[in-house]
């Protein structure tokens, strides 16, 4: 057993990593300032959770030498796209500034581990599959955080000699999202009893996986990494439209969807693919996506029911 530390483990993504750190018996600690993330996705002692922000530097320090943890997953971050370039400020000060005080609260811990959540948005437009080894070019702010983020880590790496696994996640989907993405959105208008849906960009592809393949393809990534630093792309190799997304509710739901574009809604800069090349993570790990969007998308109307 392990004394883990997941910031940002009552959010999306790191809520479900908590549930399997949890499941395999280590000790879980979570920081969280729940901006996003919600208490009632956890199930941990109360004296496990730990609120409070990244960008409090003395805070920060004081916490994560009361918790001396051995491991640590960094997911905390502000990850909305659009909200992101709407608030560059808050966005830098949390993703890169919180980053760093982060580490700088490490030195001194006895963490030997280090797993970093960055993004597919790293990447420039590209048509097929999306390789590590791709340049790094982002388009926008959240990606341009996340890039920086990154090098601060592996700087971290190389000074203190710890292990650091970078995963750059594509879009994740699943029970518990705490963001305003495309499938939460369909969700919500088919709750109300709509069954045609306003939407935005209809034609771009992307990366679907379930935020539970997610989960442990990230443990998967930070116990292979055992010295040095490396990264990994996190996906499920797979990407839909959203008009197949669409289509895929209406066959869970068993009723037809239609679909009125609203101009609102539309993203001026979209990037047409994002498609994840997990082969380096399969290869290093064995690990491979078990749950197909379809299961995903069933389990969601099964549990929110879209009533008419």
């Amino acid at each position: 057993m392990q004394k883990v530390l997941v910031t940002g483990g009552a959010g999306f993504i790191g809520s479900h990593v908590v549930d399997e750190l949890v499941a395999r018996g280590d000790d879980v600690h979570v920081i969280d300032n729940f901006f996003n993330g919600h208490r009632e996705h956890l199930s941990l002692p109360e004296g496990n959770i730990h609120e409070g922000d990244l960008r409090d530097q003395a805070w920060m320090r004081e916490t994560l030498a009361k918790i001396a943890p051995q491991r640590v997953f960094h997911l905390a971050a502000i990850h909305f796209i659009p909200y992101c370039n709407e608030h560059p400020t808050e966005s830098v000060m949390i993703n890169i500034q919180g980053t760093q005080n982060l580490l700088d609260a490490l030195e001194g811990t006895p963490t030997e581990r280090l797993f970093f959540a960055s993004t597919a948005a790293v990447y420039p437009p590209k048509e097929g599959e999306h390789l590590e080894t791709d340049p790094i070019d982002p388009m926008d702010v959240y990606g341009a955080t996340k890039a920086a983020g990154e090098a601060l880590v592996r700087g971290w790496a190389k000074g203190s000699g710890k292990a650091v696994a970078v995963g750059r996640l594509f879009n994740a989907v699943g029970h518990r999202e705490t963001n305003p993405h495309l499938l939460p959105d369909i969700m919500d208008q088919l709750i109300a009893g709509k069954r045609t849906i306003a939407l935005g960009n209809l034609d771009p592809r992307r990366d679907y996986i379930d935020a539970r393949d997610m989960a442990r393809a990230i443990l998967a990534a930070s116990d292979h990494v055992a010295t040095g630093s490396d990264v990994f792309n996190i996906g499920a190799n797979r990407q839909y439209s959203v008009v197949e997304v669409v289509e895929m509710f209406s066959e869970a739901l068993g009723e037809k969807i239609e679909i009125v574009q609203d101009q609102a809604r539309v993203r001026k800069v979209e990037r047409p693919s994002l498609l994840a090349g997990i082969g380096k993570l399969s290869g290093a790990t064995g690990w491979k996506p078990e749950i197909g969007l379809d299961r995903t998308l069933a389990e969601l109307v099964a549990v929110e029911p879209a009533n008419g």
